[in-house]
């Protein structure tokens, strides 16, 4: 073989091994950003006693608090959602670093009940919009490893909530409340740039057809139906827990530090089993009997969590909680991206999640109150396990229509 082709041939490998490794490195941007941008809804939920003392802020208000960006996720994905499909990342990314930075310095010195929900709801959107273009760049051109893909980028949103506390603790306990917000908004600084250009540069499949009335149709699916049901028990819960864990663990006796180590260890699953969860499910023909068995297993543990007080008991149960909703991911976003193709892969993620948002926001906004008025977590976690109960029920019976049209296909 001629000296000049072995050189070209060893000079293209080399450029094609620096182009991976410049790829993987910016493709892991993606998630370290994301994690930044969940930690400040995290850093919120640790100081919701203290400032509920230091600003006088109303269980009501709390609640409102811990809603707005859940709330304002719902907005994301169902206005912005369709606008990732036709390809605007860049712009829709930009919005988003620039929103979640503004949102985060603003809180960190907002004292009162209009500011905290002001510069929350502000933060929560920048969350949501990058929610969008984070999942599209991810799936990209096409739906095959999709489940695995989400499973890795739920992992990095749980890393961003578990870690978030205990970054709001530590900090805050050496600076104040404002501290951690201000650190997590000069890392979402550092990383914008770098994250956008890979946004912009990653090929993805567009449908310039896409609007909102795009995800109405997908409700004509059982299996979209079902999966809708279980991510509302998983986030009408997750609301719930987000809203009132600090205010149960504290009513416990624990510090915020003791608070943000329990968050660590019940968010561990999170971290790593979405992804294989993932894997297995993108090779396998079984997504809705994995997806219905960790439901079943689930909804008695949240109702457990609801009669049964104690901090040890919270931290066994809520880590067995926290390993079903691993599974439960993505699954529930495999089986909506198989029915909305690559093209409409945003507004098919978006609407799932809009929906999980819509029933976090309303369970959040009225479990500080449910809480207060049960002196416990029976108000709160008790009456997530029947709505989770409910919901499980929904999503079994759509997966028997599934059962019964594939019987009838194949008679």
């Amino acid at each position: 073989v001629p000296r000049d082709r072995l050189y070209k041939s060893f000079r293209r490998g080399l450029d094609n091994r620096l182009f991976l490794r410049r790829l993987w490195a910016v493709y892991r941007l993606v998630y370290v950003s994301y994690l930044f941008m969940v930690a400040s809804a995290g850093v919120t939920f640790v100081f919701l006693e203290d400032v509920e003392q230091l600003y006088g802020i109303p269980p009501w208000g709390l609640g409102l608090i811990s809603s707005l960006a859940f709330f304002t996720a719902v907005i994301s994905a169902v206005l912005i959602a369709p606008l990732g499909d036709r390809g605007l990342l860049r712009a829709l990314g930009i919005f988003a670093f620039a929103t979640a930075i503004i949102g985060n310095v603003w809180i960190g010195f907002a004292t009162e009940l209009w500011s905290l929900a002001a510069s929350r709801a502000l933060g929560g959107l920048g969350v949501g919009v990058f929610a969008i273009v984070g999942r599209k760049a991810l799936i990209g051109e096409t739906t095959d490893g999709g489940a695995e893909k989400i499973g890795g980028f739920v992992s990095a949103a749980v890393a961003g909530f578990i870690g978030g506390p205990a970054l709001g603790a530590w900090l805050g306990d050496l600076g104040g409340i404002e501290t951690p917000y201000l650190a997590i908004s000069a890392a979402l600084a550092l990383l914008a740039a770098p994250t956008i250009k890979y946004l912009i540069s990653v090929p993805i499949a567009v449908s310039e057809r896409t609007t909102i009335s795009t995800m109405l149709p997908l409700f004509s699916s059982p299996n979209v139906r079902a999966a809708t049901a279980a991510y509302l028990a998983v986030f009408f819960n997750i609301g719930v827990f987000d809203a009132t864990v600090d205010l149960y663990l504290s009513s416990l006796g624990a510090s915020n530090a003791q608070v943000g180590l329990i968050l660590i260890i019940v968010g561990a699953p999170l971290l790593f089993i979405p992804r294989l969860a993932g894997r297995a499910v993108d090779t396998s023909s079984r997504t809705m009997q994995y997806m219905l068995m960790a439901l079943a297993i689930f909804v008695p543990i949240v109702l457990t969590l609801g009669f049964w007080e104690g901090l040890l008991v919270f931290t066994v149960l809520a880590t067995f909680q926290t390993t079903m909703e691993s599974v439960i991911f993505p699954a529930a976003n495999r089986l909506v991206i198989d029915e909305a193709g690559a093209a409409n892969s945003a507004v098919g993620t978006g609407m799932l999640d809009a929906s999980g948002s819509l029933a976090a926001g309303f369970s959040a906004l009225i479990a500080p109150v449910l809480f207060d008025l049960t002196d416990g977590p029976l108000g709160s976690f008790g009456v997530s396990g029947l709505v989770s109960l409910g919901l499980a029920i929904i999503a079994w019976r759509n997966s028997t229509q599934t059962r019964q049209s594939a019987d009838a296909g194949l008679t």
